[in-house]
């Protein structure tokens, strides 16, 4: 166990979190557990809510109604310097005239360490998060990735209890984002640490969360795991955010317990549901793009269409097919060598343990 962290690592509770600006209600009645150790994220569209929690958790906003609870303290009116939690920003808050040394000491001297452990907790920091030799460099000469590992070493020698994170990969090229996603995820499992994270981008959020919470509007839409949410959407706004996704009105025929029966133009399918549906109701059917598959045999049973159009994408080649049942975004990946012209007719078929259903 390092010594960044306690030997229990801390639980964050929301019990019933809301909070006003005025007349805006930003967050709305949010009730949430953090488990230990963990790394959960709050995904959403700008303004859903997600920034707010994460400042209410930091201290930086407090709740106009409801409780937080850090291993069960209430730490609702808390001030920030007492709630052993830390932040690392989307601008990452560097001192452009201070060395990346300078910058991780900074909250240790206010907290008034002595020079020796400084130098011990800045040592065993900058090995952590991979800028050893880089200390007296001025932050202001930094890579973008760099400066993020700075940010986080300076987070981490506050020996916090829990780790919030507000977008921090957001200034990062693709390339380097997707990189440094997959060493905050390590650190975090390496470490044990409670942590927090927020961001819009759902493919972030598939990559590094034990739990995603998918807010909306001020309240949770769904919490799961990155594959319940993908696999399992609890209705189309979730089922549109986490990926990509067909969401074709169906006719439900009949209802089974486990899954319905469901009527797509002049196809029948059996599917799961979130919620167990009437029949006669009408029902989104959630179809992913690389659960399609398309032929060009006419003969062939399938949803026919015609190809809307097409696009070369290197591992697969993408589709928008226009049928009676609406327009079907796809990605071929078997037959990438041969690209379809525009207005080919075509058979689709589904990978059918793979729909779902939501009403």
């Amino acid at each position: 166990m390092s010594k960044f962290t306690d030997t229990k690592t801390a639980e964050v509770k929301l019990e019933q979190i809301t909070k006003r600006f005025g007349k805006v209600t930003a967050v709305n009645a949010v009730s949430l557990e953090i488990p230990h150790g963990k790394l959960i994220t709050l995904l959403g569209p700008s303004g859903c809510g997600k920034t707010t929690i994460l400042r209410m958790i930091a201290g930086l906003e407090i709740p106009t109604a409801g409780h937080i609870y850090l291993g069960g303290e209430d730490i609702t009116h808390l001030p920030p310097n007492e709630r052993k939690i830390t932040m690392v920003f989307q601008s990452y808050a560097l001192f452009p005239h201070m060395n990346v040394y300078e910058n991780i000491a900074y909250g240790l001297r206010v907290m008034r360490w002595s020079e020796e452990n400084i130098r011990a907790a800045i040592e065993e920091a900058v090995r952590m998060v991979g800028l050893k030799g880089l200390t007296q460099r001025a932050s202001n000469e930094l890579s973008g990735g760099q400066q993020q590992r700075v940010a986080v070493a300076r987070a981490l020698v506050l020996k916090p209890k829990v780790l919030l994170f507000d977008e921090p990969l957001s200034n990062l090229d693709a390339k380097l984002r997707k990189h440094m996603r997959g060493e905050i995820r390590n650190l975090q499992r390496d470490l044990g640490i409670t942590s927090v994270y927020v961001t819009h981008d759902q493919s972030e959020a598939l990559a590094i969360s034990d739990q995603i919470v998918v807010m909306d509007n001020a309240v949770i839409s769904q919490l799961g795991t990155p594959k319940e949410l993908y696999t399992r959407p609890a209705n189309p706004f979730v089922a549109d955010f986490i990926g990509e996704a067909n969401l074709l009105d169906v006719e439900v025929l009949d209802v089974e317990e486990q899954a319905a029966r469901v009527r797509v133009d002049a196809i029948e399918v059996v599917v799961p549901y979130y919620r167990p549906p009437r029949p006669g109701e009408q029902a989104k059917l959630v179809i992913r793009p690389e659960d399609i598959r398309i032929s060009t045999n006419e003969q062939k049973q399938g949803l026919k269409g015609v190809v809307k159009f097409a696009q070369y994408q290197g591992a697969s080649n993408d589709y928008i097919i226009e049928t009676a049942a609406g327009e079907l975004s796809m990605n071929d990946y078997e037959a990438k060598e041969m690209l379809l012209d525009r207005g080919t007719p075509v058979s689709l078929t589904f990978r059918n343990d793979h729909l779902f259903l939501i009403c």
